[in-house]
């Protein structure tokens, strides 16, 4: 009885010992997939948060420069109806020191892609503190585009503008070292 019992010990053990082994196989491979499936989860919940994060940086940037691109959009309008010197007011202090309203004047003269802008589109913004930087492009009615950048302050609760830079003008003509090329 006790080699029976010793032998039916043993198929036990054995079997057992064999049935156990795929399961410990299929635990360890689903152990796996289970923290494979948490890391996807935290970098995907890491990713929304950071996405979420940009979407607000970005909505406050743009409420926040509304005003800046409201002087902005008022000068330019002032310029196109020949309110050179409403236009000029709208400029800092510390601008208007640098800058005669005569030679802002003689200086619009020469811009007549400026002049010319039917509207103005702003594809960056940014502002920090008292200060917005605003980047964007004039369209005039023959459909150019021209780069600009306008730079803002805050003088006594309103923006004004201190810094204007238009993106140099290409030549309507080629130069004469290329007319020399295409002949």
């Amino acid at each position: 009885m006790d080699s029976h019992d010793v032998s039916g010990y043993q198929r036990i053990t054995e079997t057992f010992v064999s049935a156990s082994a795929p399961a410990a196989r299929s635990r360890k491979r689903s152990g796996i997939t289970r923290r494979l499936r948490r890391t996807v989860q935290a970098l995907g919940i890491g990713l929304m948060v950071a996405a979420g994060s940009l979407l607000f940086l970005m909505a406050l940037f743009w409420v926040r420069s509304q005003g800046a691109v409201a002087v902005v959009q008022a000068q330019i309008e002032d310029l196109r109806g020949g309110k050179v010197e409403e236009a000029y007011a709208l400029f800092s202090r510390s601008y208007r020191a640098g800058v005669s309203l005569a030679a802002f004047r003689g200086w619009v003269e020469r811009q007549e892609r400026l002049i010319k802008a039917q509207r103005v589109e702003f594809w960056g913004r940014s502002v920090w503190g008292e200060t917005a930087t605003l980047w964007g492009t004039f369209h005039d009615d023959l459909g150019h585009s021209y780069p600009v950048r306008y730079v803002l302050i805050r003088e006594n609760g309103s923006w004004r503008v201190d810094g204007l830079r238009l993106a140099p003008e290409v030549s309507e003509t080629p130069s004469s070292t290329v007319r020399i090329i295409q002949i």
